[in-house]
């Protein structure tokens, strides 16, 4: 997940410059992360406990020409809300193998 909040975060200052297929690129990657923590992350949970995420995971899916297609500071905004969430489930992540390890 590091590599990919890099990627993002370059891509914030770059968003100018981010050519409609980079822009789609970078979404299809943020989307197979979130799918990856769901399975490898949350796969255990029952599913009502993980709505919130497969929601997302279709939204984003189905809107993915529609979020390559907005304007930079739309499309910066979105980027920085998914630099939040992928840092957050990040965190939870490292987290919860902590734990298992103490125990």
């Amino acid at each position: 997940m590091a590599t990919l909040l890099t990627d993002i975060q370059e891509a914030q200052t770059r968003v100018p410059l981010l050519s409609r297929a980079d822009r789609g690129t970078l979404i299809v990657r943020i989307l197979r992360e979130l799918k990856a923590h769901r399975r490898e992350v949350l796969g255990h949970l029952p599913a009502e406990n993980c709505v919130w995420i497969d929601r997302l995971i279709a939204s984003v899916s189905s809107m993915i020409s529609e979020i390559s297609d907005m304007q930079d500071a739309e499309f910066n905004r979105v980027l920085n809300e998914f630099e939040k969430l992928i840092a957050t489930l990040d965190d939870i992540s490292h987290a919860e193998k902590r734990s298992k390890t103490i125990h």
